[in-house]
């Protein structure tokens, strides 16, 4: 999974306040074709950003945009 890039990151912010309840649920999610990570695991109500493809490592060191950055 390193080496896949994630797409779309989920930046709602009650879905950053809790961890998953499987570590592995965050990846288990495509959206658009891409990769995309949840950091709560989120079934649903997510709100998307573009990351235009980072990988799994460089999510230590992302810097979360405000809801109002995501997607409609």
């Amino acid at each position: 999974m390193d080496r896949a890039l994630i797409q779309f990151i989920c930046i709602r912010k009650t879905h950053r306040r809790k961890p998953p309840v499987d570590p592995s649920s965050p990846f288990n999610i495509a959206e658009e074709g891409g990769w995309a990570y949840c950091p709560g695991g989120e079934p649903d109500g997510h709100r998307w950003f573009k990351t235009g493809g980072i990988t799994r490592a460089a999510l230590a060191k992302f810097e979360w945009p405000d809801d109002e950055e995501a997607e409609p």
